[in-house]
């Protein structure tokens, strides 16, 4: 049978940064980070004692206290429409999922406008992301010794930052400075200077302060930046499993309305965890000149 879906986008925010989830699983809805702080060295004379640091000095909260839910029934006799169609009650089912793990996705996102120390934003909400903002977002990273090529740092950029800006550099994207026709004849390299990019239209507008007010607040990330967690939920019903980023699913038959009652649930929290591994990137919210 032929039905007319919704279209949906990859889910990646997630999958990307730190999931606390595993220390929860035995109770308890706050994770707790200590923030370790540089120690100093001191000069050691005969007969003195040492000079004591105190690496611990606060912590970071992480609490898990959003519950969303989606459900649908279908009744017997719709089911009897639609001639037991498993395939569609699965479809139903996996667009519940979708919606449920997109509102984790977009609480990741949110997270972005808590990045506020001024020293490490870039651009401006009214102008194009240029090559010079991006290699100067690498170079502070790098200054302060974030790791950038180890593998755990990636670009998160809206799909208007990264195909309408981005992708009308010159230097990036001209035959003539890449010497490749890849360009041309291929999707467009998900990775600037071999950092890879995660392209997600969660990435949010900004809001309040002039300067943020209307600008995509993209991100070049250390993904120690922002932790989440969910709870492992009981399952309740006969029918019951978790699926990716801890979706839990249930089904059961509901005699009261001679139907199939399915939930598709999540109770999840986010948290900013670090300021050090971030610089956000603020850039028009399409491109500017279309």
């Amino acid at each position: 049978a032929k039905i007319n879906d919704y279209f949906r986008y990859n889910l990646s925010l997630a999958q990307f940064f730190i999931d606390r989830s595993e220390e929860l699983a035995d109770g308890g809805s706050d994770v707790y980070t200590p923030n370790i702080v540089a120690m100093s060295t001191a000069a050691k004379a005969n007969a003195t004692a040492v000079t004591l640091n105190n690496p611990i000095q606060t912590k970071q909260t992480l609490t898990v206290s959003t519950w969303k839910e989606s459900s649908f029934l279908i009744e017997d006799r719709e089911m009897a429409q639609l001639k037991k169609s498993y395939y569609l009650q699965d479809k139903f089912a996996k667009s519940a999922a979708w919606e449920i793990a997109q509102d984790l996705e977009d609480a990741i996102a949110a997270q972005f406008t808590n990045f506020t120390v001024a020293a490490r934003i870039l651009g401006s909400g009214t102008a194009n992301v240029v090559d010079s903002t991006l290699l100067a977002a690498i170079a502070i990273l790098e200054a302060d010794g974030v790791q950038v090529y180890g593998g755990d740092v990636a670009w998160i950029l809206h799909p208007n930052t990264f195909y309408r800006q981005i992708g009308s550099v010159d230097k990036l994207t001209l035959w003539t400075n890449t010497n490749t026709e890849m360009v041309r004849t291929k999707a467009p390299t998900r990775s600037l200077y071999s950092i890879p990019v995660i392209v997600s239209p969660s990435v949010p507008l900004g809001a309040g302060a002039a300067a943020e007010s209307g600008a995509r607040l993209n991100l070049l990330a250390y993904n120690d930046s922002i932790h989440w967690a969910r709870l492992t939920l009981p399952g309740g019903a006969a029918k019951s499993f978790v699926g990716e980023s801890g979706v839990r699913t249930q089904e059961s038959y509901q005699e009261i309305y001679l139907g199939t009652l399915v939930t598709v649930d999540l109770c999840y929290g986010t948290s900013q965890n670090r300021t050090d591994g971030v610089i956000k990137i603020r850039s028009h919210s399409t491109a500017n000149g279309l």
